[in-house]
């Protein structure tokens, strides 16, 4: 989409670019074209902080009204002020929500408890693998019946289900690579909708700064998973994967 919206105020996004949220919001800031600027900040409990950002988490938006927080109200607002990256149709917007909503809660979160044995340089317990293994094998069955892409997964143009699901899965993919050597891109019959949307202009811009971001804090976690040229990630997609079943 990248609109150009004229002579708007600036909005300011603070967060990280490690940060798969701060990423969605990112990129929908870029396909919105609204005004807005970056600024790094990283995910904090200090009192400062909390007062814009209730949970400590990132990312958040600066508006002249005030802040937003947590990314799914971010998306709501970027909507609002830019339409175009939500359907119309009542029916088809609620189930653009659906689908963000599955992604969020049965396919990132699970993903997420994994995080500390993958990108933090600690490590998972059998238990925790077991139990987000029990809710994917789930959510990939009923993300399966819901995303299905003409070419997008509300249709022709790019929305932000597509945003959501696609930053979401980046993380999810290499952690379910690593830990199970399992595909989900491949599971979910997702690769060519993947291979589209690294294509877009704001998944570069975004990509781009990810990549730069994450090496230095795989680094500084002195994490077990490392970035190698065999890894699965959005920047690099084959048309097709194994997918083996942990």
């Amino acid at each position: 989409m990248m609109n150009a919206v004229a002579q708007s105020p600036k909005l300011r996004l603070h967060g990280y670019a490690v940060s798969n949220y701060f990423n969605v919001a990112h990129a929908a800031l870029l396909e919105s074209g609204a005004n807005f600027e970056i600024v790094e900040r990283r995910a904090s409990q200090d009192a400062e902080f909390l007062r814009i950002s209730p949970m400590g988490k990132i990312p958040v938006l600066e508006t002249t009204q005030g802040w937003i927080a947590e990314t799914v109200a971010i998306l709501g607002y970027i909507e609002d002020c830019y339409p175009g990256l939500s359907p119309t149709d009542p029916f088809l917007r609620a189930r653009e929500r659906q689908l963000i909503n599955l992604v969020q809660v049965y396919i990132e979160l699970p993903m997420r408890s994994l995080y500390p044995g993958v990108f933090m340089g600690s490590t998972n317990t059998s238990a925790a693998i077991d139990a987000a293994r029990q809710t994917l094998d789930r959510s990939t069955a009923a993300l399966r019946s819901l995303a299905q892409p003409q070419p997008y997964l509300a249709g022709r143009t790019v929305g932000q289900a597509d945003l959501f699901t696609f930053y979401c899965l980046d993380l999810a993919e290499r952690v379910s690579r690593h830990v199970y050597d399992r595909s989900l891109l491949h599971e979910l019959g997702l690769n060519e909708w993947a291979q589209l949307m690294t294509q877009r202009q704001s998944s570069k811009i975004v990509l781009d700064a990810f990549a730069q971001a994450f090496s230095a804090y795989l680094m500084d976690k002195k994490a077990t998973y490392s970035v190698r040229s065999s890894d699965q990630d959005m920047s690099r997609l084959p048309p097709e994967l194994p997918s083996v079943r942990g």
